[in-house]
This record gives C-alpha cells, structure tokens and sequence, in this order.
C-alpha cells in the first residue's frame, strides 16, 4: 500500500473541505491533503513545552523580527489589539515567513473570542503541525501545543464540536500518539455523525497506519457511498482491495475511479 502525501498549509476551515473533496489528480491513487496529517508516527516530538521565542528562532533561524514585531507577538494577547495583530500578519506575509504569520493568525482568532474563527485557527495549527515534523521538529511541536490549548478552548465551549474532535484525534495519534485516547476521540466523533466524511477519512487512514487493511476496506466502501461522485475513494478502495489480494475488486473499483474521473472532466 503506497502512503501518498501532500505538502499542505490550511488557513481555514474552507480551504480544507475544498480541497478534501474537489482534489487535483497527479496519479492513480488520488493524493488527499490528509494523507499528511495521518502519517506513519514514526517520528515522535519531544512533548517539552516550547516557549515563545525558541518558536520565533526556528521560524527564523536567519534573522530576527524587527523590534516592534517582536513585541506585539510575545505581548500577553489582554495587551493586544487586534489592528496591531494585522499589521504583524501583513508584514510576515510580505517577508514570507508563514509559520509567524499563522501564530499571529492564532492570536486574532482568539482575541475575536469567535468560536467557528477558533475553531479554524486550532485545526490549522494541527495540520501545519503535521506537515513539519521532519523539516522543523520545534516548530510542529509548537503548533500541536498551541493547536491543542485552542482546541480545549472551543471544546469547552461546545463538545460536540466535530471539526475540532477531529483534529484532536490528529494530535492525539501524530504528537502524543495515544491509540486509548484518539480512539476514544475517534468514537465520540463518530457518534455524533456517523457519516461525517473528515471523520470517516481520518478513520481510513489511522487503520491504513495500523496495518488493518480489512476494516480500511470496509470504510472505504462507506465512503464511497456518502460521496460516490469522489474518485478518489475509488482509487483508495482500489489500493486496499489489491493489498489484500481481491483483484477482482481492485480491477472494479479502478474502473470505476477512471470512469467518475472522466465523467468530472467532461
């Protein structure tokens, strides 16, 4: 079974389900941005806190902040305002130096108080923190910490909040990697929508992971009932099927992924 994984930064809860469910072709397994998020564990963060300022030295191992930056961004969010937030955003976004401007974002979401803002923001942060782990361990780290105190933040206010239980399973089985507990997330998620394509996607993949082809067949198969006009389902469904030695629905469900493929193109 090949793990196909993309490259992705998420800056908001839209961006996600876009490109979840409309994705682009490079080959015949159909590559899904959350494929990134749901990797193979294989390397674990050092759970140590990181502080403020050793983030801002691995966002920027080259140079540093101007003053006024620097002080807006280590400043207790109570003594922010929200216009010094966006020009903070605007210059790292014209310096390029994303994982700055993201904290920043994190910021403004929650001096907004805005839970659906929060809500993005923490699940951003998750995703973001998934795609550096091997080319910044202190920055992922960071992101998964910060991610996850948002994430308890919006919880509280609404348990049943499927978005943010999603990305906790995502944090609890990349950065802790706790099976009892992103397992039991998983149940709660599930439980509040069975049908849930996020949730049931990141159920495929964690028993990809796991080694445990028979039942990623079986989600397969429900995914592609709750989005039939997907290839991508098609194409994964194909995968597990060939894994697992059943040609005859491996041949089926790639037929059927060029066919549903073609059929979007016309």
């Amino acid at each position: 079974m090949k793990n196909n994984r993309v490259v992705f930064v998420f800056a908001s809860l839209a961006a996600i389900f876009l490109m979840l469910y409309i994705p682009k072709f490079k080959s015949k397994t159909g590559k899904n941005p959350l494929d990134r998020a749901v990797g193979k564990g294989e390397n674990k963060l050092s759970q140590k806190p990181v502080s403020v300022d050793e983030f801002i030295l691995a966002a920027m191992p080259n140079n540093r902040p101007p003053g006024w930056v620097y002080k807006i961004i280590t400043a207790d969010l109570s003594q922010t305002k929200q216009d010094s937030l966006k020009k903070v955003i605007e210059w790292a976004g014209n310096a390029q130096i994303l994982s700055i401007q993201q904290w920043v974002g994190m910021k403004l979401a929650e001096l907004s108080g805005k839970t659906d803002s929060m809500t993005n923001a923490a699940r951003s942060a998750i995703w973001t923190a998934s795609e550096k782990l091997a080319e910044s361990p202190v920055v992922s780290s960071f992101f998964f910490q910060q991610g996850r105190k948002m994430l308890d933040k919006v919880l509280e206010q609404n348990r049943k909040n499927i978005p943010a239980l999603n990305a906790l399973i995502i944090y609890e089985s990349e950065y802790i990697q706790e099976p009892m507990k992103f397992l039991g997330t998983m149940r709660e998620s599930l439980a509040l929508d069975s049908n849930n394509m996020e949730t049931n996607f990141i159920r495929f993949q964690l028993l990809i992971k796991s080694g445990q082809m028979k039942k990623a067949g079986a989600v397969s198969e429900k995914l592609i009932s709750l989005q039939p006009q997907n290839p991508t389902w098609y194409y994964q469904a194909s995968d597990v099927f060939g894994n697992l030695g059943d040609s005859v629905k491996a041949r089926t469900y790639l037929d059927l992924a060029v066919k549903v493929q073609k059929k979007q193109k016309n």
